[in-house]
């Protein structure tokens, strides 16, 4: 896969990788070097296309493992990367940062809340859920502080899965500052963004 890379870099500047650029060069088409062919199948619904940079970086991060489906064009099935050699190769790196990371335990600060008839069933099987993530705290009523080996994601998953439908849930993890949430509309990401990380000026 470094090999492919290579070649296009040379096909793209002319250069192989490392040769000092000339002083008429054009400015490089990454698009041509790492192209956004990947799509994704998760959910029964197809994402993408993206780069194999961003794939990686799913990898990373823990959006993506060894059965997830990948399709490497538009007219290429969807296969699970496990079974796709080279790709599994390109990715190898990826998922051994993956698994150093979810070596590394990081702290959690979640914020849970739930109607009326679904109160009783959240603050009942939201500590139940955490015992199963790692170790945690309720420092106040609604607020919890979790120390887990998991993800965000995978964090996020479980919870999703344990808690009432109606359960609303905030997730912030702290080594990263990511931010994630369980029962809110899809355009929650839109309101976030905004302040999120925002530059302050």
């Amino acid at each position: 896969m470094a090999d492919d890379l290579g070649r296009r870099v040379k096909q793209v500047t002319g250069q192989a990788p490392g040769a000092p650029a000339s002083a008429a060069a054009a400015p490089i088409d990454l698009s041509r070097i790492d192209p956004a062919i990947w799509r994704v199948l998760a959910g029964g619904e197809v994402h993408g296309p993206y780069t194999l940079g961003q794939i990686q970086q799913f990898a990373i991060e823990g959006r993506l493992h060894a059965a997830s489906r990948i399709s490497g064009g538009d007219d290429q099935p969807f296969l699970p990367i496990r079974d796709m050699p080279r790709l599994a190769e390109a990715l190898a790196p990826a998922f051994a940062e993956r698994a150093r990371r979810r070596a590394e335990a990081a702290n959690y600060l979640i914020t849970a809340r739930a109607p009326a008839p679904a109160e009783a069933a959240l603050w009942r099987d939201l500590p139940a859920c955490l015992d199963t993530l790692g170790k945690h705290m309720q420092p106040i009523p609604g607020t919890f502080l979790l120390r887990s080996a998991r993800s965000l994601s995978e964090v996020r998953a479980t919870l999703a899965e344990a808690l009432p439908k109606t359960a609303q849930v905030f997730v912030l993890q702290t080594r990263e500052a990511r931010l994630g949430w369980v029962g809110f509309e899809e355009d929650m990401a839109e309101a976030v963004r905004p302040v999120w990380n925002a530059p302050l000026s």
